[in-house]
């Protein structure tokens, strides 16, 4: 008896929350970072949050966590609770779909219960980016700063590569990149493991040589303008944004004029506070767009950024990571020699590494317009 009441209660609770969910109404539990929930409905926090499309933006834009959380502790910010936004917080926040307006229960996904916070661009660049960093055991040791973790990659059997360290038996400590293929005996791989700063120094200096030649920096810079100005005159997402608004506002006028006529429910007043939330949400969504899209850039200035980095110290470990980071897409790395693609490109699909890619590269390598003498021995000057 006892377990069918258990049983019959369990399912008008299921029942209860499905109607919930059907109205859009907030079921209770732990509310999110950068809501508010206002008669049942939940809205948007006017100052939570822009601090949670801040922290989306940047780590977008390649901010960590750690400098993320950092930033907003120096200013302050806390949670209702009085808490900071710890590194940990904020990782599980980049990953709720909640803050796309999706909320999942079963087999369900229900976008009437969380206002969209986040536009699916700046979702799904933030998605590739953390799972990209599943994928990065080397980048784990930051205070190693292996900086070509994710972009090396072995030439003998095209497995990534990662940073290690060992101790000698003086007990002095060693880094070095060594393919995947070695630590997790996957398959038997010819390629010897390389040691940390001998390999960075090579490649940093082949980069910054072949970048300081005269008009390349230039040539770049034209190319990134023009690809500038034709992303902001074909903007789809702002265009989609546009037509969102134009028609909550003609639903908005229609629920206006019916309620001038008389027709006036309970309904009707829960859906026009949807609406008005709805608006004002896409209102400041198109003005962030429009800010994103249209920031005035020209080539000195482009040409200028480059500059700053290419020509800053090149021992410095910040200047170094800019470098990998802003210019450099692989590194192959083999016995007797090491190819480099740079991100000199104008297509925008999204690029995965693989051994067809990297068959791929190898192949393009063979005819391609800059290269160093091929050497046996890995030397820093002359370059591979």
């Amino acid at each position: 008896m006892n377990q069918y009441f258990s049983a019959e209660l369990s399912q008008k609770v299921l029942r209860g929350m499905r109607e919930s969910y059907l109205k859009g109404n907030y079921t209770g539990g732990i509310l999110l970072y950068g809501f508010n929930v206002i008669d049942k409905k939940v809205v948007i926090d006017e100052q939570e949050g822009p601090i949670v499309k801040e922290i989306f933006a940047k780590f977008a834009q390649g901010y960590t966590v750690v400098e993320i959380a950092d930033n907003l502790k120096s200013r302050g910010i806390r949670t209702k609770k009085g808490e900071y936004l710890i590194d940990k917080k904020i990782y599980r926040m980049l990953g709720n779909t909640k803050y796309t307006g999706k909320v999942r229960h079963g087999d369900t996904v229900y976008s009437n219960i969380y206002p969209q916070l986040i536009d699916e661009r700046t979702w799904q660049a933030v998605q590739k980016i953390r799972n990209a960093n599943k994928h990065l055991p080397g980048q784990k040791k930051d205070i190693y700063e292996f900086i070509l973790s994710g972009k090396l990659i072995c030439g003998d059997c095209k497995q990534k590569m990662v940073g290690i360290s060992g101790t000698s038996h003086t007990g002095a400590r060693h880094y070095y990149y060594t393919c995947l293929s070695r630590p997790r005996k996957r398959r038997p791989c010819g390629l010897h493991s390389v040691g940390k700063q001998y390999l960075e120094d090579i490649v940093i200096q082949t980069t910054w040589r072949f970048l300081a030649e005269k008009n390349t920096v230039k040539q770049i810079a034209e190319t990134l303008y023009q690809m500038h100005e034709r992303d902001c005159r074909s903007n789809s997402i702002l265009k989609s944004l546009e037509n969102q608004r134009s028609a909550a506002l003609k639903a908005t006028q229609n629920l206006i004029s019916a309620i001038e006529q008389g027709f006036l429910t309970e309904q009707t007043k829960v859906r026009l506070k949807e609406l008005e939330t709805q608006i004002s949400q896409l209102d400041f969504d198109i003005e962030q767009e429009k800010q994103r899209s249209y920031t005035y850039l020209t080539p000195q200035m482009i040409e200028g950024f480059l500059n700053s980095v290419i020509y800053g110290d090149i021992e410095s470990m910040e200047i170094r990571k800019a470098i990998v980071k802003v210019f450099i897409r692989e590194v192959i790395l083999y016995n007797d020699k090491i190819v480099i693609t740079y991100n000199f490109t104008e297509r925008f699909d999204k690029h995965t590494i693989s051994v067809t890619n990297t068959k791929t590269i190898e192949e393009q390598s063979e005819t391609a317009a800059f290269s160093f003498p091929r050497s046996s021995n890995k030397l820093a000057s002359p370059a591979p």
